[in-house]
């Protein structure tokens, strides 16, 4: 819909200035920021074809610099603008995230899913836990791309043991959205398993994590 036939009242932002932000469609928010249309196109359409382009706000958070800047109609000083309000928003995430130390190693879990949901590469963590089920810290142990990343073992191993680690979990994200294992994660999950008991430490777990959920591989012996 045009901006033009909205009546006044119900423009994105005399709306934002009586029922506040959260009543926005996202497209909506998005005409906000760009405040002016480009050729052919009012701000509300140019907002509309963004998430047409780039799917949702998920889509949005993973643009980079060049695809924004190549957006038909965008421009420089419009790209700057919401590449700027998109990574606000990710710091106000990150700053809201509780000191992971001490925390329940599920809660650390749960949170992590939500950090990777917008990546594209593949990250491989390990939470290292207490006795107590509390997190002593996690690590990002490897990064690569869509397709994967390498896992060392013997690093993740020694960096366990330093820890003085009770317990073991291991997550990595499908940047693709697909919560179900790989063969490859599967056989990793039972090679680490073995592994961890030799050095008596507790494997307590593998995760694939993706779209903000996650889901645990099966552990040698469970169903």
């Amino acid at each position: 819909m045009k901006l033009s036939a909205l009546p006044g009242e119900e423009r994105p932002r005399e709306r934002l200035r009586r029922r506040g932000a959260s009543s926005l469609s996202l497209a909506e928010l998005l005409a906000i920021l760009l405040r002016t249309g480009s050729r052919g196109r009012d701000v509300l359409e140019l907002s509309s074809d963004l998430l047409k382009e780039f799917g949702n706000a998920k889509g949005l958070s993973r643009a980079t610099e060049e695809e924004m800047l190549s957006f038909p109609g965008l421009g420089e000083a419009k790209a700057c603008v919401l590449l700027a309000a998109l990574e606000l928003g990710k710091r106000i995430h990150s700053e809201k995230s509780e000191p992971e130390e001490g925390l329940p190693w599920e809660k650390r879990l749960s949170s992590l899913a939500a950090e990777l949901a917008a990546e594209e590469r593949e990250y491989i963590v390990g939470l290292h836990v207490r006795r107590n089920g509390t997190l002593i810290t996690s690590d990002v142990i490897s990064y690569g791309g869509p397709d994967g990343a390498f896992l060392d073992v013997k690093y993740l191993l020694r960096r366990a043991v330093r820890l003085d680690s009770w317990g073991l979990v291991l997550a990595h994200n499908h940047p693709d959205g697909t919560l179900g294992p790989s063969r490859e994660d599967r056989m990793l999950t039972d090679y680490l398993a073995g592994r961890t008991k030799m050095l008596d430490i507790r494997f307590i777990g593998h995760y694939v994590v993706a779209n903000g959920k996650h889901v645990s591989i099966p552990l040698p012996g469970e169903a």
